[in-house]
């Protein structure tokens, strides 16, 4: 027997399950997200606090993310939190430092000085990203939501987004035709910074667009938007715990409670998976929705989101650096990008501000490629990964000393969350890896569902009438945004479940309350 019960509850505690669950806590649904045990969105190593994956939000919380920002009334919350920095985002390869910026004579002046000989033809496939990003905007920001729930809705879902996609189609190919490099600069910010490996045309635009409005850092350990999140689902009386998920009880071909691994039982009208399919399949035990598994058995991992943390004295971050870097890969020898790229060949770094000790967090994120025998199901454990994981590390070092030339000098810790070793200090203290450590980190999917212009991977339908997606399988290609806008429609879908259909999803609505 459940020992309590909940409008909903949302199954793991990914950004997208927790704006989800925010907003549905917001629009009067008793709602419950259940983190696991096992992965921890920080960690403490001595007095540091250490993010288990870094956090960033481009574009200041405008395009597909704004709803969201103006339902929560996070805009004033961001506010408060960013750090004032003059830019906020920049691409460093090797003599290569440009930053990015919205107003076209600042960012003609700084591709004119790092690439005088390609920055016309740079710039003009940037400011033609501009109006690409837009056309993303009636799917990303319309009624309907995306991908489309529904026969009618995905039908005209899958219209808009066919016409977005040639849209940026065409302007891709343009962007191909000019030199090397204005590939290579364009692609950057999706293919690192937007955690998509080889990202259709639509998600470049759409991610080179919010990043060249800037995305100012906040004040924190890399978790600042999770944080304020979780404030706004606890203020609307909604619950936050931890608690690994050991089954989705079934009943009448619907699912009618979680159980935990503890034995506990929890009532549940609707469930919210914010975790691959693949973990749904095995919750639902031996009668999973065949459409479940067919979904499930679709997905092909390109690889994981590595983290990698130091801490270093504020003497050996480079003058001008700006808190978030997207750093080239392929360079020839003037240290201009040769070729398209690949996210493999290129990192982020998210730099910290320094404490009152003068000691900053540096952390790293990059991409460590999977095998074809890993592209699907579960994938391999910690122990098959660490080898790869160590040589990763490696590379990261070697190319982020030519970033930060002295940081090997000025370094207090460094430790990666995804391995089982001790951290590396300079001596000025020993800490042993903290109890929930290891963590797997997350996998990296290929958007290959059908009508989705190269976006998605997965919808919000599950094939079970209370049960609904809302993990990063489901917009692939878009960051945070695509995290956001996920959970703003798995919250449309999940109260048009629970009956809460009128004044819930207009914005002037929301924006007047």
């Amino acid at each position: 027997m459940p020992t309590n019960s909940y409008d909903l509850i949302v199954v793991g505690d990914d950004l997208a399950g927790l704006c989800c669950a925010a907003l549905c806590a917001r629009r009067g649904l008793r709602t419950l997200v259940l983190g696991r045990e096992d992965q921890p969105a920080r960690y403490t190593l001595g007095p540091f606090k250490l993010p288990v994956e870094p956090g960033a939000m481009p574009g200041r919380g405008t395009g597909g993310a704004a709803r969201v920002v103006r339902e929560l009334g996070l805009d004033h919350a961001l506010k408060r939190r960013a750090r004032e920095v003059r830019t906020t985002v920049q691409i460093v390869g090797p003599d290569l430092r440009v930053d990015l910026a919205a107003d076209v004579a600042v960012q003609t002046r700084e591709l004119e000085r790092e690439t005088p000989a390609t920055a016309a033809a740079t710039l003009a496939a940037w400011d033609g990203a501009t109006a690409v990003a837009h056309a993303a905007d009636a799917i990303l920001d319309g009624e309907d939501a995306f991908p489309g729930v529904g026969f009618f809705e995905r039908r005209d879902v899958v219209k808009q987004a066919a016409r977005a996609a040639e849209v940026a189609q065409a302007w891709w190919a343009t962007v191909g035709d000019a030199p090397a490099p204005v590939a290579a600069l364009t692609r950057a910010a999706a293919a690192i910074g937007g955690r998509a490996v080889d990202p259709a045309p639509l998600a470049i635009a759409r991610a080179l667009e919010l990043w060249r409005q800037g995305a100012p850092p906040l004040r924190g350990d890399g978790t600042g938007l999770r944080e304020l999140l979780v404030e706004k689902l606890t203020a609307a009386n909604g619950e936050l715990r931890t608690g690994n998920v050991s089954e989705l009880v079934q009943g009448w071909s619907k699912i009618t409670a979680v159980r935990l691994s503890s034995g506990e039982e929890l009532g549940a009208g609707q469930v919210v998976a914010a975790t691959p399919l693949a973990n749904v399949v095995d919750l639902l035990g031996k009668k999973p929705p065949r459409r479940l598994v067919e979904l499930a058995e679709a997905q092909r991992r390109l690889g994981w989101r590595y983290t990698l943390n130091l801490v270093i004295d504020a003497a050996a971050v480079p003058e001008g650096m700006a808190p978030t870097v997207l750093v080239l890969g392929d360079t020839d020898a003037d240290g201009v990008a040769t070729s398209t790229g690949d996210a493999r060949d290129g990192f982020a770094i998210h730099a910290g501000e320094a404490d009152d000790q003068g000691r900053v967090l540096i952390t790293v994120a990059a991409f460590l490629p999977a095998t074809d025998d890993e592209a699907a199901g579960p994938g391999p454990d910690l122990a098959a990964l660490a080898p790869r994981a160590a040589g990763l590390r490696a590379r990261l070092l070697d190319v982020l000393d030519g970033v930060m030339p002295y940081f090997a000098d000025h370094l207090v810790l460094l430790h990666s969350p995804h391995e089982a070793t001790a951290p590396i200090t300079s001596g000025r203290g020993t800490y042993e890896v903290p109890r929930g450590l290891p963590a797997m980190p997350p996998s990296v999917w290929r958007g290959t569902l059908e009508g989705a212009a190269g976006l998605a991977a997965a919808p919000y339908a599950t094939g079970m009438k209370n049960l609904t997606l809302a993990s990063s399988q489901v917009l692939t290609g878009l960051g945070t945004e695509g995290d956001l806008v996920c959970g703003w429609n798995a919250a449309r879908v999940a109260c048009n479940v629970a009956g809460k259909k009128r004044d819930y999803l207009k914005d002037e609505l929301v924006t007047a309350s």
